[in-house]
């Protein structure tokens, strides 16, 4: 209850269902202990053994929780599932039947460590994220054999943004938007940057093309959509997106909510566990220690 809920309603909702009185305080001391046991476990276990031939999604997003020691901090969450538990629903949104999360609330070497864990043993890689330097690197280090695709929704927000600075008629605007995203389609990066080129930019919008045909060089290799698709491969970081709203916001950024670094952790912990499927095994955990 303490990990869905915020301790409060998880106490009053523990007395409604069962009669018995606990305390939130104790609600929220056992939950920062077994997060941090938890996390302890999960870095002295071996990685996952699977299937030579599966294909495993690796995705990271961050978002912002707020703390009691350094005001706003990112909690970077990793999303983690294979090609059979994609579903094609032919709708907007994808279902996903099983996943992976990995949450850290500090720099990335130390979310890398523990991103690893679930990762170094799956041999069919595709990650997916936007253009972050940091994330490309380290990919590129450790899993060069990985197919690597820019978030295509990150890439089409910087045609939609530069198009409104150059673009005053809105069909106008959208008609050269589409035209770019076709050639996307098509693995007509070079001539998308030729037309961004052309562009009439002055003020504002000479910086924003000079930004945008950067990113767009910088990650000329992962922009290939067109042999994405045709291979059926996911060519968006949505999932993971989705996953920041339902493994860590709607739990750690409800009005009011201020955390301690250390506890912010110990409940994303949990949650993640919880989120991946994993919560007999925090049982398990738990049992252990009361018979120990």
């Amino acid at each position: 209850m303490g990990q869905q809920n915020i301790f409060q309603e998880a106490e009053e909702t523990i007395k409604k269902l069962t009669g018995q009185q606990v305390n939130a305080k104790q609600i929220e001391r056992l939950v920062h202990s077994y997060g941090e046991l938890w996390e302890q476990r999960q870095a002295h276990q071996e990685g996952p053994v699977e299937k030579q031939e599966v294909m495993h999604y690796g995705m990271m997003d961050g978002g912002m929780v707020l703390t009691r020691e350094d005001d706003w901090k990112e909690m970077k969450l990793a999303r983690i599932f294979s090609s059979e538990n994609h579903i094609d629903t032919g709708k907007t949104k994808d279902l996903i039947t099983q996943s992976q999360y990995v949450a850290h609330l500090g720099g990335h070497q130390g979310f890398f460590r523990k991103l690893e864990k679930h990762t170094d043993a799956l041999p069919n890689m595709v990650w997916i994220a936007d253009g972050a330097k940091w994330i490309w690197d380290w990919v590129e280090s450790n899993y060069p054999q990985a197919t690597q695709i820019l978030d295509y929704y990150h890439c089409k927000e910087r045609l939609t943004l530069l198009a409104c600075e150059v673009f005053h008629q809105p069909a106008e605007r959208a008609q050269w938007v589409n035209l770019q995203e076709g050639r996307l389609f098509n693995d007509q990066l070079q001539q998308v940057l030729a037309d961004i080129d052309q562009l009439p930019c002055k003020g504002k919008s000479v910086q924003l093309k000079r930004t945008t045909l950067t990113y767009y060089e910088n990650n000329r290799s992962r922009m290939k959509y067109k042999t994405y698709k045709e291979k059926g491969l996911l060519i968006g970081s949505g999932p993971v997106e989705a996953a920041h709203r339902h493994v860590i916001q709607v739990r750690m950024k409800r009005s009011g909510q201020r955390w301690t670094l250390k506890g912010a952790q110990q409940v994303a912990n949990l949650r993640t566990a919880s989120c991946s499927g994993k919560w007999n095994e925090v049982k398990k955990l738990i049992s252990t220690l009361s018979l120990n």
